[in-house]
């Protein structure tokens, strides 16, 4: 027997209150009905009390359609009648957030599932109201930021939408018939971009922003005609939806073009994280990806590399064996000390960007990505017979880096010169330091003044330092020092080494703050990059004078003319008489005479090195240089600990989730075995009491057999109920399927007038304490149905509740 298909009551609850969202998509509901009611223009007001939207549609034609179209969820939209709906559901989510009336035409709708359940009042309208007009109070009032996030989103949700939308005044919508694309066809328009989410709209109105990992790009569509949605139109039905799949073919052509625009020097992160989801997946190209694409993010630097590479590195980087090691930093707090391992090359060191480009949540679920990408390889060359790839698969050993960072002791203190350097490299420093004082003060916003003299800007000392975590560091107020390995240089590089340690002060400068403690975003790069570009012209001027300045001082004592910087002067010199021969300006101004140049370098203040060495982090300064051998067997050994004891974890989370599996089980086999107990007692109680009133067992109605059961009565009292028939003083059908406690009840008397139920009252049966809780107008039916959709079993917890301070 074929039999169909049923909805409970229950599904409105759901309508209502499990696919409401946030303010913004409820109200963006409310718009997509005037868009189907043919509507030109709709205004929405928003405030932190409540809202009103009104447009100018058809509105409801007749009270049949408002008791269909509005009393009814779930009546389908005639082919062709509708832009947006289906099946008249979306209205439902503005419910469970306001208290709304409406107006349409002749008819005012009134709802509020708080205190009417899931009833409406329908009344006519002396004045007719064209189109339809909806106001609604806030269930909670919104704070400001909620209003201005609402307003916000409601702005993001209506963009292109093909009516004109005005929001408190504003018009808020956009003609895309308007606007420049990147490309137009019959389905959508186009436009794309390097990186970011993809944001999608639905005929105006917007579904989802896509991460940019789904496309390898960024950008927008807004489609033109519909789009195949869920109910809760939040996801695309991508499969099923022959429009989406004509738009996604056109998309995705323009997201490749631009990669392959942007060429193998301007990877994208959006690039890299479809890369790394290609690899996981199996792609049909996996072979090129794995060799080519960079989906492994290194330290120090960030430095991007394929997964081919990364393994390359994990046997030899660093002029050294690693051991086929490898660690992962645990999280973006730890980069600093991250890149200080990976500087001294103890270990390969990932950066933990990387976990989240394959969607992993520590090192052993990237350790257990490789292997799965390993598996998809020699899937390809099985099919497509390219054995050698073979050969240079292999899985790397994972570290515990928490076991390299307890090992790894920061030394970091500043140095005087007098001890740190010789008499020649002293020389070449001291006028470098004074150079570069000044343009450090230039970096920092000073303005040229007299010469290479700066004005305003901050006047940073430049120090000698000794560290092991970073070539330059700086507190971002009052000093930038140089590590003593890269100042030495100065000795056989000169210039080479002079025009590195400037690089240096415009790293520091751009970290804009301590540099010990911090690492690299994106804002910092972009920073120092502009600082370079805009101080190009400068920097090299003080390249110069610093040349001019050691040099000077090298003749003072009586240097003979050799050596790197002497040529590089020479050759400065030569070219500026050589133009001015020729009627040109010199090559570069005559600085011989610049106070930079001239003035004499102040000395070193050793107070202020001494208090800046109090103040830095120097505690392991005397301890032994650990055996890093020892500590990378030790942290190997570590990881294996760690695994075993996740191993250990999951174990134990999947037996408790049996347990709980099991005892919820168990909790409603009683619950089933209690109501099927009750259904029986209430079964043989209907026989009984037909037995006693000489009546057929189907003419005692649940709400009578409520009646009878609610308190120990004898048969006295039994019959005087059932002759007074006090259930059908209720005028709602009233269900008794839910037996009653003896506390909601008032002990009944035969119906001598003196007690008992009144057909005036239909909730005269609570009892007492439980008759002070009900409002005016109340009845057990509507008792009844708040209390369930509250989640109550039972009227009287659901009045108790509803009384509390924070209900």
């Amino acid at each position: 027997m074929r039999l169909p298909f049923e909805l409970d009551p229950q599904i409105i609850h759901h309508i209502i209150y499990s696919q409401a969202g946030s303010i913004g998509k409820a109200l963006i509901e409310l718009l997509m009905n005037s868009v189907d009611a043919r509507a030109s223009s709709v205004h929405l007001s928003l405030t932190r009390s409540g809202f009103t939207c009104s447009d100018d549609g058809q509105g409801f034609a007749s009270r049949d359609d408002v008791v269909r179209y509005f009393g009814r969820f779930g009546t389908p939209h005639d082919e062709g009648d509708a832009t947006y709906g289906r099946f008249r559901l979306g209205r439902g989510q503005i419910m469970a957030h306001a208290k709304t009336v409406w107006r349409s035409n002749a008819w005012r709708m009134t709802v509020d599932t708080r205190a009417m359940g899931y009833h409406y009042d329908l009344d006519d309208l002396q004045d007719a109201s064209p189109g339809c007009s909806i106001s609604g109070d806030w269930y909670e009032v919104l704070s400001d930021a909620e209003l201005m996030s609402a307003i916000q989103e409601v702005r993001d949700l209506v963009r292109y939408t093909p009516v004109s939308v005005e929001l408190n005044g504003q018009r808020i919508t956009r003609d895309p018939r308007t606007e420049r694309w990147d490309a137009e066809d019959e389905f959508a328009w186009y436009r794309v971009k390097a990186d970011g989410a993809v944001s999608i709209y639905n005929q105006g109105v917007l579904v989802r922003h896509d991460p940019a990992h789904l496309w390898g790009a960024g950008g927008l569509i807004v489609s033109k005609k519909a789009i195949g949605l869920n109910v809760s139109r939040t996801e695309i039905l991508r499969k099923t939806c022959p429009m989406w799949k004509s738009i996604a073919r056109q998309f995705g052509q323009m997201a490749d073009q631009m990669a392959s625009r942007l060429g193998d020097h301007r990877k994208t992160e959006a690039r890299r994280e479809k890369s790394a989801r290609a690899l996981l997946s199996g792609d049909a190209n996996i072979v090129q990806i794995y060799s080519r694409e960079e989906v492994v993010t290194l330290l120090p630097g960030k430095r991007h590399v394929s997964l081919e590479d990364f393994l390359r590195k994990c046997r030899y980087s660093h002029n050294q064996r690693q051991g086929a090691r490898f660690a992962v930093v645990d999280n973006a707090f730890e980069v600093p000390k991250g890149e200080a391992i990976a500087r001294e090359g103890i270990a390969v060191i990932v950066h933990p960007t990387t976990l989240d480009r394959f969607g992993c949540y520590n090192a052993q679920d990237f350790l257990d990505c490789i292997v799965r990408v390993h598996a998809n390889l020699r899937h390809d060359v099985e099919q497509n017979g390219r054995p050698w790839w073979l050969n240079g698969l292999y899985v790397p050993d994972l570290l515990a880096f928490s076991t390299l960072r307890g090992a790894f002791i920061e030394r970091t203190h500043i140095l005087t010169e007098k001890d740190a350097l010789d008499r020649e490299t002293r020389r070449a420093w001291t006028a470098l330091r004074w150079c570069l004082h000044h343009y450090a003060a230039l970096c920092t916003g000073g303005q040229p003044a007299y010469g290479g003299q700066v004005r305003k800007g901050k006047s940073l000392h430049i120090l000698l330092g000794q560290s092991n975590i970073a070539e330059a560091w700086t507190d971002g107020s009052s000093y930038i020092a140089v590590d003593v390995t890269l100042v030495k240089r100065l000795k056989s590089s000169p210039l080479r080494s002079a025009a590195y340690i400037f690089s240096l002060i415009e790293h520091e400068v751009a970290h804009e703050g301590d540099s010990l403690d911090c690492g690299h975003d994106e804002a910092f790069y972009q920073r120092f990059h502009d600082q370079a570009l805009q101080h190009s012209e400068q920097r090299q001027r003080y390249m110069h004078m610093w040349l001019m300045k050691y040099t000077m001082s090298l003749e003072g004592d009586g240097k003979r003319a050799r050596g790197e910087a002497w040529r590089e002067r020479y050759l400065v010199d030569r070219a500026g008489s050589g133009r001015e021969k020729r009627g040109l300006p010199p090559t570069i101004e005559d600085i011989s005479n610049d106070p930079v140049v001239v003035d004499p370098v102040p000395d070193e203040n050793m107070a202020f090195i001494d208090y800046q060495n109090t103040l830095l982090a120097v505690a392991g300064t005397g301890s032994p240089t650990p055996d890093w051998s020892e500590v990378l067997t030790r942290a190997e050994a570590d990881q294996k600990l760690i695994e075993a004891q996740h191993r250990v974890d999951t174990a134990q989370c999947a037996a408790a989730q049996i347990q709980y599996d099991e005892e919820e089980a168990a909790y409603w086999t009683e619950i089933d075995s209690y109501e099927k107990a009750q259904a029986e007692a209430k079964e043989a109680a209907r026989r009984r009491f037909a037995t006693l009133f000489n009546v057929q067992v189907e003419e005692l109605h649940p709400d009578a057999l409520c009646y009878l059961l609610r308190e120990d009565l004898s048969d006295d009292q039994l019959h005087a109920l059932w002759t007074a028939k006090p259930w059908e003083a209720d005028d709602q059908e009233y269900s008794g399927d839910d037996e009653l406690e003896d506390g909601d009840l008032e002990e009944v008397d035969p119906p001598d007038g003196r007690q008992g139920g009144s057909r005036a009252d239909s909730t005269a049966h609570f009892s007492e304490d439980l008759q002070a809780l009900i409002r005016p107008g109340e009845t057990a039916w509507t008792l009844e149905r708040n209390a369930a959709a509250a989640g109550f079993f039972r009227v009287g917890d659901y009045l108790k509740w509803r009384e509390e301070p924070d209900a």
